[in-house]
This record gives C-alpha cells, sequence and structure tokens, in this order.
C-alpha cells in the first residue's frame, strides 16, 4: 500500500507544484499589474499637471490677446472720432469759404454799382 499511496501522491505533489507555480506567476502579474497601475497613475498626475499648465497659459495668452484687441478698438474710437471732428472741420471749412463767396459777390455788386455811380458822377465812360 505504500508503494500506490506514493504513486497516487506524486499526482497530487504535481498538480500542486502546478498550483504554486500558476500562484506565483499570478502574484507576479499582479505585482506588474500594480506597478503598471502606479505608472498610469503617475502618468495621469503628470498630465493633469501638464494640463492645468496649459490651461493657465492659453488663459494668460487669451487675456493678453484681449487687452490687445481692446486697445485696438479704442484706438480706433479716438482715430473714428478724430476723422469726424476733421469731416466737421471740413464742412465748416466749406459753408464758410461758401457764405465768403456769397459775401464777395454782394461786395463786388456793390462795387460796381459804386463805380458806375461815380462814372455817371464824373462824367467818364
Amino acid at each position: 500500500m505504500g508503494i500506490d499511496r506514493t504513486m497516487s501522491d506524486e499526482p497530487i505533489l504535481a498538480a500542486l507544484a502546478r498550483l504554486e507555480s500558476g500562484q506565483q506567476s499570478l502574484q507576479s502579474g499582479q505585482q506588474r499589474l500594480q506597478s503598471d497601475v502606479q505608472t498610469l497613475h503617475s502618468g495621469q498626475q503628470r498630465l493633469e499637471s501638464e494640463f492645468t499648465s496649459t490651461r493657465v497659459e492659453l488663459m494668460s495668452r487669451m487675456d493678453r490677446l484681449q487687452d490687445s484687441l481692446t486697445a485696438i478698438r479704442d484706438d480706433i474710437a479716438v482715430n473714428m472720432g478724430a476723422a469726424d471732428a476733421m469731416q466737421r472741420a471740413n464742412d465748416n471749412t466749406r459753408e464758410l469759404v461758401r457764405s465768403q463767396g456769397e459775401q464777395m459777390s454782394v461786395i463786388w455788386r456793390q462795387l460796381k454799382a459804386l463805380q458806375e455811380r461815380v462814372r455817371s458822377i464824373t462824367g467818364d465812360p
């Protein structure tokens, strides 16, 4: 019976050895998996940090661009105001020249009338 037992123990021992080997393999795989998870977690933290940094830089850049755009709009508003003022000054000058032209016409007619009157008084042709 002792011999039979040894023979029957061998398949069990072999199975136990395979189980232990499989368990060690599983433990090794679990350790690699945990290491990979830690690596992924570390990478995720790095990406989150880089994302936050990039977001801050983008917001800063957008603020600077908005400030530049506001400055350009202010310059345009000032220049449009100056152009409007120049247009009004030009219109006023045009009106002044027209008015002075009318006054000159009146003065010229009065001068002609006086000239004719003087000629008639003096007898000059």
